[in-house]
């Protein structure tokens, strides 16, 4: 029915109505510096209005509305622009983990200075054409071959100890991050349980799933995922690996496949176990079985079941045990993803330099001992013979001791001391030694003196003092520079795609934060909007006060 009554209650409506958009606009302005939140809007609609045909209606000029309500509070969200930012956000991830990593190698190697390992070598090889024209046993020539071979070996130790430490600090971070994924897969999963009990109640969550939204961001930093959305705004998430497949971490309220960082693989008797901190968790250790199928998808193995590297540190496992339950996580994308392969990276760079310390060691102990046996009493190596046949010859690799505390033991000339046929100023063996620097060389299949003389096809003998070389072989110096640019084009293409995708992120954050955004000025302007619907609705609570008052009172009088 119409009437003053209805008129008040429409004004009693419409105060509500706006006083309800008051506070959504406070709530936008108080927000507005918050991460992750999304400007809400009050919807208003009509209420249903009187004169709605029936059979007991009367017929009147046409309807009559009853007012407005605030049918809805919803937030500004545009899904697609958070699918793609996410995506971006990971791809970023990876390369700025590798940047960092590689911007410390880099600073390893400190190439190319004055400092760096490729001076230290050419200054090494400088010091034997010296020794050449200088060979006498009280020359000053001898102390600068061993002191610049003292500088050559603890520059390869101190190298190689760096690149190991990235290496160990890379894997720490990846453990740490773990830590940091499951701990949002569980801050997700507590905020599925409350927007799902919201929902139920017939609500519209805003705030819940504004920081929901804002972990899922975070964790898209860490790996890249698909969202897959259920009943009542209920998520899980599919992790991308690098094989182009899924595996599902959060279902609904339930983390379904946490992660956990690998401590250790072995072989103990026939049967593989992997050690793990459960959850990245460091005081949380434990040993599983493992088939050797799953060994093979987490380390590389050699013939003899050794393990010689892991392919990843990461597994996912849900903490019920059984080998069924564990599965290599090698992701497709996010800082997880570059941080190992900064792991493998650096496992190179080691491996090269590991190179390079071997085929020194072998090639200049050959030549200054004259002999294909490591183990022959008769002869003085320079090198430490361990740096040869050791697993990590650059980690080991020194000078002779004996040629440290008496320089008169380097072997200089083509006879070596200790010939009757020695001669003090000689210096072929000297020279052959500098000579070395530019001989081409094979040497990733140099593993024994045997291998230097049959494959460089040299001959170390008095009579016969000479370096062939290899066919299509590298030098020790270009070996390493190789290396280095290696590291270089790394690096390069790191840093590239940083820039790349800071350029992107902003661009799509930008239009991100138009659709999403707080506009203080906006919120200003709807604010002095409800305020002068609220005074007039006030204001006609006012008037119909007025005339309820003339009807019920002036008919007293």
């Amino acid at each position: 029915m119409s009437g003053l009554f209805s008129i008040f209650n429409i004004a009693k409506n419409g105060i509500r109505t706006h006083q309800t958009g008051l506070q959504v606009i406070a709530h936008n302005v108080a927000n507005a510096d918050t991460d992750g939140y999304s400007v809400q809007r009050a919807n208003i609609r009509t209420t249903t209005p009187f004169g709605i045909p029936s059979l007991n209606s009367y017929c009147g000029p046409g309807q009559l509305g009853t007012g407005s309500i605030v049918s809805s509070i919803d937030r500004a969200r545009d899904q697609f622009i958070d699918t793609q930012i996410r995506k971006e956000t990971s791809t970023l991830g990876k390369y700025d983990a590798r940047q960092q990593s590689l911007s410390e190698v880099e600073a390893v190697f400190n190439e190319p200075s004055d400092t760096g390992l490729s001076s230290v070598l050419d200054k090494f090889w400088s010091s034997w054409q010296q020794l050449s024209t200088n060979p006498e046993p009280n020359s000053t020539a001898r102390t600068l071959v061993v002191q610049n071979a003292e500088s050559l070996a603890t520059a390869i130790n101190h190298n190689y100890d760096q690149l190991t430490n990235i290496e160990t600090n890379a894997a720490d971070m990846t453990n740490q991050q773990v830590s940091e994924v499951n701990n949002i897969l569980k801050q997700i999963s507590d905020l599925n349980k409350q927007i799902k009990a919201v929902k139920i109640g017939g609500e519209n969550p805003n705030d819940l799933l504004d920081r929901r939204d804002l972990l899922l961001d975070q964790l898209s930093e860490r790996f890249g995922f698909e969202v897959d959305k259920g009943n009542l705004e209920s998520i899980s998430i599919n992790a991308k690996t690098s094989d182009g497949s899924t595996v599902n971490v959060l279902s609904g309220t339930d983390v379904t496949n946490g992660l956990s960082f690998i401590k250790d693989v072995k072989n103990v008797s026939g049967n593989w176990q992997v050690t793990v901190y459960v959850d990245g968790n460091v005081n949380n250790e434990k040993t599983i079985d493992i088939d050797e199928a799953t060994a093979k998808s987490i380390a590389n193995i050699d013939a003899g079941n050794n393990v010689t590297s892991l392919k990843t540190h990461i597994i996912f496992y849900n903490n019920d045990g059984g080998t069924d339950n564990i599965k290599a996580a090698i992701f497709e994308s996010g800082s997880l993803n570059g941080n190992e392969t900064i792991s493998s990276e650096v496992m190179k760079y080691k491996d090269q330099l590991n190179n390079l310390a071997k085929v020194l060691a072998i090639s200049v102990n050959t030549i200054h001992s004259g002999s294909v046996d490591p183990d022959d009493t008769d002869t003085v190596n320079f090198f430490d013979k361990e740096a040869e046949t050791a697993d990590e010859p650059a980690k080991v690799i020194s000078v002779n001791q004996e040629i440290i505390d008496d320089p008169k033991k380097i072997n200089a000339g083509n006879y070596l001391n200790g010939d009757p046929n020695f001669s003090e100023g000689n210096g072929e063996r000297a020279l052959l030694m500098g000579q070395l620097q530019s001989a081409g060389l094979d040497i990733l299949n140099k593993k024994s003196r045997e291998d230097f003389i049959n494959k460089s096809d040299a001959n170390v003998t008095p009579d016969n003092l000479k370096i062939g070389g290899t066919p299509n072989g590298i030098t020790i110096d270009n070996y390493f520079k190789s290396t280095i640019a290696e590291l270089g084009v790394s690096s390069q293409e790191a840093q590239r795609m940083v820039t790349n995708q800071n350029v992107l992120l902003s661009q799509l954050k930008t239009k991100q934060q138009s659709v999403s955004g707080v506009s203080i000025d906006e919120e200003i302007t709807n604010m002095i909007q409800f305020q002068r619907a609220y005074e007039a609705n006030a204001k006609m609570v006012s008037v119909i006060d007025g005339l309820l008052d003339v009807v019920i009172n002036g008919l007293i009088k």
